[in-house]
């Protein structure tokens, strides 16, 4: 009789454990990971043949086992009531692993969980606690109130920094390399580097021109885009310079910021390395032609070296421009995707754009195409920013102990009815109707820690959309759903992978307006 029980409870908890175990996250983690794959099978395997000699005893040994796994799924299911914890004030919302799993392959997951437990939730991002915000007016004065208590997590790649990597840094140090960083990064050099920017523009949508009309798959030209942008803006380097290729090997070496199947940074000091040398080389060319008698083009590096030499010295501060690359190249290349896609989706805008009539007259082209950008992050790529408590801190009548993150949902804070009539509609024209307050609309976070390249990323999205509508034809020719770009739940949702565009040249470019006069 207690054999049978016992095999019974054990059965059920086996299934119950199948339901978390098939989903696809766990899955694609596996296939990533296949030395944790193997290591998982060989550990099951032991246990099978280190449990045989104990089937004739299995009256022992079977309700042992039962009541162990029993245990743990009482413990298991207890932490994942969405009531669990609310005697401690803790917010509502499960901790369990399933619905962990369940965030990272559902795009309206956080929306769902907000109209259900209300705009402050708890969750499990795997084993870590999470309090979810949903309410950006509220999100952002915890962010200013609790800010002592509260710290930018870290992932392991800014270790490849002396002193870290600006994002992850707190306090004075924050301050300091923040503010030589964001004062280079001026809307001066951002202009100045237009022209280099729309020639790699240009010259990457002419490449995917097919003589057949053909789709081609325009990720890889996206980032090809995104990475000469960068090393344009950032240190100069124009994109016919034979180092961009240079550039771009040592950086695809360096590998993705946030992959965690990926070597550890410190097998990654290679690549880094060689891309110091190479950004240490180009500041001393810029000191030689600040010294001599010529202009020379504008660039982040320059700035910061004509502001003070000796931070050529400095490695905290060339490892920051060098991981500045490695970052944003991914989240521009994002938003240029979804740019495309919209664009794609939407081809009335592209005629807007290319002669404009009426309303759209009465400001520049220029102005349009920001809006469009805009549009394109409050829908898509301004989906959260993160926080961690190192000291308990409250939001509204709720706690949130040390050690948990803080998850301001973004993206489903702008969407909003009240705000954005009918939100999941895109409109670029609610941008040219009226302004937003940060409170509203904050594609790129707030305060201290907020994106200082919000204007380069706008500047270069910006500038493929005009390129497009003054040169070239685009149309989707193939789509599909939307994915994550990675396995984990900070990994950014992204256009299909079966997303393909046919690109064909203007006959005659238009020359689209950059003012109400032309």
């Amino acid at each position: 009789m207690i054999v049978g029980a016992s095999a019974i409870v054990l059965v059920l908890v086996i299934a119950l454990a199948l339901r978390v175990l098939l989903k696809p996250p766990l899955w694609r983690e596996l296939a990533a990971r296949p030395l944790l794959s193997v290591g998982g099978a060989a550990v099951l395997a032991v246990v099978i043949v280190t449990g045989e000699p104990l089937l004739p005893r299995r009256q022992v040994a079977l309700p042992a086992v039962a009541a162990v796994a029993a245990a743990a799924a009482v413990f298991l299911y207890r932490r994942a009531r969405p009531d669990a914890g609310r005697d401690r004030g803790l917010p509502p919302g499960s901790l369990g692993f399933g619905t962990s799993l369940d965030a990272i392959t559902d795009l309206n997951f956080y929306a769902t969980a907000a109209k259900r437990w209300g705009p402050v939730f708890k969750m499990a991002q795997f084993h870590r606690p999470v309090v979810c915000v949903v309410d950006l007016p509220l999100g952002l004065r915890v962010m200013d109130t609790e800010r002592a208590n509260l710290i930018q997590p870290r992932l392991p790649f800014g270790r490849l920094s002396p002193d870290n990597y600006i994002e992850f840094m707190n306090d004075e140090q924050h301050t300091r390399y923040r503010g030589i960083l964001r004062s280079a990064l001026s809307g001066r050099v951002i202009a100045d580097a237009r022209p280099g920017v729309e020639s790699v523009i240009v010259h990457r949508f002419t490449a995917m021109v097919r003589p057949d009309g053909q789709g081609v798959d325009p990720d890889p030209f996206l980032d090809q885009i995104a990475f000469a942008s960068l090393v344009r803006v950032m240190f100069g380097v124009a994109v016919e310079d034979p180092r961009v290729g240079d550039l771009r090997r040592w950086f695809d070496d360096l590998g993705s910021s946030r992959a965690f199947v990926e070597r550890r940074p410190e097998e990654r000091q290679g690549p880094y390395a060689h891309l110091i040398a190479i950004v240490r080389g180009l500041g001393g060319d810029r000191l030689a032609q600040l010294a001599g008698p010529g202009p020379s083009a504008r660039s982040v590096l320059g700035e910061v070296l004509q502001a003070n030499p000796s931070h050529l010295a400095d490695d905290t501060l060339i490892g920051n421009l060098v991981l500045m690359v490695h970052v944003t190249r991914s989240n521009i290349r994002g938003l240029l995707g979804w740019t495309l896609k919209e664009y794609c989706d939407h081809p009335d805008w592209a005629e807007r754009f290319a002669a404009p009539t009426g309303a759209d007259r009465a400001g520049s082209v220029d102005a349009m195409a920001t809006n469009f950008v805009n549009e394109v992050l409050r829908m898509h790529q301004s989906e959260y920013f993160y926080r961690e408590v190192v000291r308990e801190i409250a939001i509204g009548e709720y706690r949130v102990p040390p050690g948990w993150l803080v998850r301001i949902c973004v993206r489903e804070c702008h969407d909003r009815p009240d705000l954005f009539p009918d939100p999941a509609r895109f409109d670029p024209t609610r941008f040219a109707d009226r302004h937003f307050d940060r409170t509203e609309y904050c594609p790129f976070s707030d305060g201290a820690h907020s994106c200082f390249g919000a204007g380069l990323a706008i500047a270069i999205a910006r500038n493929m959309v005009l390129a497009l509508a003054a040169q070239f034809e685009v149309r989707g020719t193939a789509d599909g759903p939307v994915v994550r770009q990675g396995n984990r739940h900070w990994s950014h949702w992204r256009p299909s992978l079966a997303f393909r565009v046919a690109v064909t040249r203007r006959a005659q470019p238009v020359r689209t307006l950059s003012s109400p006069e032309g």
